[in-house]
């Protein structure tokens, strides 16, 4: 199992790192994120607000990579006839694609250093962290928090055969509930209950805190706790929806 694990990471990279789609992508996306973030909160704002904004962009860049780039994974496995031999494998299917996730959400660690080195020099937005060691520890618990969620929603394109359009469909709704585009305090109330039940919002927090102050143990002890949530009901919806995609027959892109 370790070794399925390990193997998978390393496949992953080496095609991420092969793809052109996915290099311009982690290239160009923070660095749009990150300015479209600083003029729409404007130079009034506070530094501290300005980095939070910036976090947050990296965060967005980091759930939009592990929701697209695994979508697009699960797309190349069905064109490439793969899929059903994973599938059939003997190693479970959570073992084959949640390095997939975890390595997707690690590529965008790119994403979040490309953002802070953009803010800082092309904005002027200070770099300091108030926390450190915390924020050292925040970033690997929000990836494989969102890595995890990603799994979760991996199990949906072992399903549908349209998976990429479908993981364009879930990058914005999630970015909007878990308070990455607008604050929380602006949606309706129903809406943070759902937040809580996201990765994302707890990564984005955990990282936000280490940097511009708060206590961020907390999110990364929610971070840690909604991983370990996510694996059984992960377990649960790849199983079912396997066994769904081979009655249907739909494992196949034609």
């Amino acid at each position: 199992m370790i070794r399925a694990l390990v193997t998978g990471m390393r496949v992953q990279l080496v095609q991420l790192l092969r793809s052109a789609f996915d290099v311009t992508a982690m290239l160009v996306w923070p660095i749009v994120y990150a300015t479209v973030a600083y003029y729409l909160l404007g130079r009034q704002e506070t530094p501290h607000q300005l980095l939070g904004a910036a976090i947050a962009s990296a965060v967005m860049v980091m759930w939009g990579h592990v929701v697209i780039g695994s979508a697009n994974a699960l797309d190349l496995m069905r064109q490439a006839g793969t899929l059903e031999l994973m599938v059939a494998a003997p190693v479970p299917l959570a073992a084959v694609l949640s390095p997939v996730m975890v390595t997707n959400a690690a590529f965008g660690l790119y994403g979040l250093v490309v953002t802070l080195l953009w803010s800082r020099f092309a904005f002027g937005i200070p770099l300091t962290l108030a926390h450190p060691l915390a924020f050292v520890l925040a970033i690997p618990a929000c990836v494989v928090a969102i890595g995890s969620l990603g799994l979760v929603v991996a199990s949906t394109f072992v399903l549908y055969r349209a998976a990429f359009a479908l993981g364009i469909a879930l990058q914005y709704p999630v970015w909007i509930v878990c308070g990455l585009l607008v604050p929380l305090s602006a949606l309706p109330g129903w809406v943070g209950p759902i937040s809580w039940v996201l990765a994302p919002t707890w990564g984005f927090r955990a990282i936000e805190r280490a940097a511009v102050g708060g206590n961020p143990w907390e999110p990364i002890a929610l971070c840690v706790a909604v991983s370990a949530a996510y694996l059984a009901p992960s377990a649960v919806f790849l199983r079912v929806f396997e066994q769904l995609a081979r009655s249907r027959a739909t494992l196949r892109l034609a």
